[in-house]
């Protein structure tokens, strides 16, 4: 089981790997990390129910989930009135979406 989250998490990594083209666009950047987020939701509830996370940690990785879910929302609610702002909403959210991914990779070690 640790090694199909490790090989879900390094399916995240693969489109840069396989030479495709990265999202540029802001709403093109916003799917891909909504893509991101479903996955380490995914990979938070495989580890938990297998044991490889307690369930404290669990649920602290799953609220910062929840926090990158809501940053994306918002992200998403601003980026016609206000590009910059709903493009620093992605930054961080996505910055915790790749904290999150770095951790779950090392518990699943």
């Amino acid at each position: 089981m640790r090694a199909a989250i490790v090989l879900l998490l390094l399916g995240l990594t693969a489109c840069a790997s396989l030479g495709l083209a990265p999202a540029r666009s802001l709403d093109d950047r916003l799917a891909y990390a909504y893509a991101v987020h479903t996955a380490v939701v995914e990979v938070i509830s495989s580890a938990a129910q297998t044991g490889q996370l307690h369930p404290i940690e669990a649920r602290q990785a799953a609220n910062l989930a929840e926090n990158s879910r809501q940053l994306l929302d918002a992200a998403k609610a601003i980026e016609q009135a206000d590009a910059k702002g709903s493009s620093a909403k992605l930054t961080l959210a996505t910055a915790v979406l790749d904290q999150l991914q770095t951790y779950l990779k090392s518990r699943g070690k």
